[in-house]
Order: C-alpha cells, then sequence, then structure tokens
C-alpha cells in the first residue's frame, strides 16, 4: 500500500473517530446549501458518483476524477427541483498540457426571488499511476427578501418577512480514487464541507429575525465503489455513514448500460459505440422510515465529431414520501 492510500485511509478514520465530537455543537441535518444530487448522469445512477463521475459532474461529487479529463469539458444542467426550486449547474475542467494536472471550476446556483443560493467551485485534481488525489474550494453565498407575499402582524402592523445576506468564505471537499487491480474496479472516498462556515446577517421590521449568527454546513464522508466489467456495464455503489448523532447514514446504487458497446468490431464502431446510455439508480436513507428512498431513471445521447463529444443527458427522479414534487434533471456536456 503506497503513500498516498495511506494518507487516504489515515484521513477517513480521524472523519469516523472525531464524530461524536462534533455531533455535541453540529448538527447533521443541513440547513442552508444542502447537497443533493446533479447532473444528468449522476441524478439518473441516484448519486453513487463517489468512485465514477465524469465530466462536468465530477467536480461535485469527488473532485479527485476531473484527473480523469483528457484536454478539457464544458457544460450545463437544469432542474426544477421538487417542481418548486429551478438549479443551475455549470462547470468546466481543464488540463494543464504535458503536466498530471488539472484544474476545475464550477458555478452552482438555486432559488428565486424570495431566496436564491450560490455556490462557486474552484478545485484540482492530481493522477499518478492507478491513483487520483482532487480537492475543492467552495465561496458561498445566499440573499433572502426580496419577493412573495409579506405577512403582517394583525396588532403591530408590522412586517415578518426576512431578509438578509449569507456569505461562506471557507469550505474544502478533499477526495481520492484508486485502482489497485486494474481499471475494471475502482475504489474512491470523499470528504465534503471541511471547515464550512456560513455568516448570516437577517432582518425584518417586527425585529423577530435572528440577526447576526453563524453556522456550519455538516461534513460528509462518503465512500463508492465502480464495478466495470465490461464496456457495456457499469455497476456503482455508494456509502455514507453518519458523523453526527441526528444524521443519516445513506446507501445508493446505480447501473449504467450502453447497449452499442455489444456491436461487433468495424469501423464504425468507434463513432457509434458509446451514441446511447440507459441508467437507474436506487437511493435511501438507512435505518428511518421518514422519507427514506427514491428511485430514479435516465438517458444520454454522445455524439462524436472533429475530436470532440458531445452528450445530451436527461434523469427523472421518483421522491418517496414527497409525492407528485419529483425531479427532472436536463443538460449536456461537451468534451476533448
Amino acid at each position: 500500500m503506497n503513500h498516498a492510500m495511506r494518507t487516504l485511509l489515515g484521513a477517513a478514520a480521524i472523519a469516523s473517530a472525531l464524530s461524536p465530537c462534533r455531533a455535541i455543537d453540529v448538527s447533521g441535518s443541513p440547513g442552508a446549501f444542502a447537497p443533493i444530487a446533479i447532473g444528468g448522469r449522476g441524478t439518473a445512477l441516484a448519486g453513487a458518483q463517489t468512485a465514477a463521475p465524469v465530466g462536468v459532474e465530477a467536480i461535485l461529487y469527488n473532485p479527485a476524477a476531473m484527473a480523469e479529463t483528457k484536454d478539457w469539458t464544458g457544460g450545463y444542467y437544469y432542474s426544477n427541483m421538487y417542481a418548486l426550486v429551478p438549479y443551475h449547474f455549470t462547470s468546466g475542467t481543464y488540463r494543464i498540457k504535458g503536466k498530471p494536472y488539472v484544474v476545475g471550476a464550477a458555478w452552482l446556483q438555486n432559488g428565486d426571488d424570495v431566496y436564491s443560493e450560490n455556490e462557486v467551485l474552484l478545485g484540482g485534481a492530481f493522477e499518478r499511476g492507478w491513483v487520483h488525489l482532487g480537492g475543492t474550494y467552495k465561496l458561498r453565498f445566499a440573499g433572502t427578501g426580496g419577493g412573495g407575499e409579506e405577512f403582517h402582524d394583525p396588532e403591530t402592523g408590522l412586517g415578518h418577512q426576512v431578509q438578509g445576506s449569507a456569505l461562506g468564505l471557507l469550505g474544502f471537499d478533499v477526495g481520492a480514487t484508486v485502482r489497485p487491480f486494474g481499471p475494471k474496479y475502482t475504489v474512491g472516498v470523499t470528504m465534503k464541507d471541511l471547515l464550512s462556515r456560513i455568516s448570516w446577517d437577517t432582518r425584518n421590521e417586527a425585529g423577530t429575525a435572528m440577526g447576526e449568527y453563524a453556522e456550519y454546513v455538516p461534513v460528509t464522508l462518503r465512500y463508492g465503489f465502480l464495478f466495470d466489467p465490461d464496456p457495456f456495464l457499469d455497476l456503482v455503489v455508494d456509502y455514507e455513514p453518519s458523523l453526527y448523532h441526528d444524521g443519516l447514514t445513506r446507501l445508493a446504487t446505480g447501473i449504467e448500460v450502453v447497449p452499442l458497446e455489444l456491436l461487433p468490431d468495424s469501423w464504425v464502431k468507434p463513432y457509434l459505440h458509446d451514441l446511447v446510455a440507459g441508467r437507474i439508480g436506487y437511493a435511501r436513507n438507512m435505518f428511518t422510515n421518514e422519507a427514506s428512498h427514491r428511485l430514479s431513471v435516465g438517458a444520454g445521447l454522445g455524439y462524436r465529431t472533429l475530436g470532440m463529444r458531445l452528450a445530451v443527458d436527461a434523469a427523472y427522479e421518483w421522491v418517496y414520501n414527497f409525492e407528485h414534487h419529483n425531479n427532472l434533471r436536463l443538460g449536456f456536456n461537451l468534451s476533448r
């Protein structure tokens, strides 16, 4: 076991050991900036992407996977979360010429006139043999007020609508993917939202707002495994243990099928082999019945020309115990 692998497993063990202490002063239930599955491929595989994100989704799921970039990638995804909140995700990566380094950036924005959140991600990845390492810095800001119907106290006539802003100057994700047994097996691990502190400044006319205060985004530790027995098929599994007394343990799994990989070898197969992909995923919160599970399906269409590949992806997610508010993801990914 090399030094990078020992360091990675050591960091994961330290995080697990420290979790009871952190549970004293940090809640495991995210408030603002809660993580969700993003992107057409990631959503269709129920977010089981720690070992297997590709293209523009890598910086969000596991920054180490950005090292898979050959030259560059760029893309955009849209979702109407629970038919209530619009999400916009824009991302790109670039490999430094002749170097084992990849840099990336992304912007995740959601919300409306009443409340909106923004995350700017700046990341980098490094590869050495079968080990990929990566990290991401997060800048977060949010705003409230400016929309919706305001409630006024019937006795005082003062408004209760909260206006204010939030700023998070710290926040880091770190991750790794390793392939010690060859390209058919990939193991990934990522720790998200290290040192993620959000400063809030809220106010309203009635004086009932909390004023200035700070909160922390809960740290998450996630393990992933990819089994790629054949170019036709990918199997992925993610496991996220709870690090807090009130947190949730999560399990996600997905299957991706690329049917045209079964075509016999010919001069045309390199142009068609990854033209169509079908995906299905299932995730659940373990050891609880509340909002416990979700099912997702999706498909991708890809076309290669002039040394580039354009992929258009779509995914649909059924969230049980949250009826009539399912999620549709649409977007594209251009890479070279």
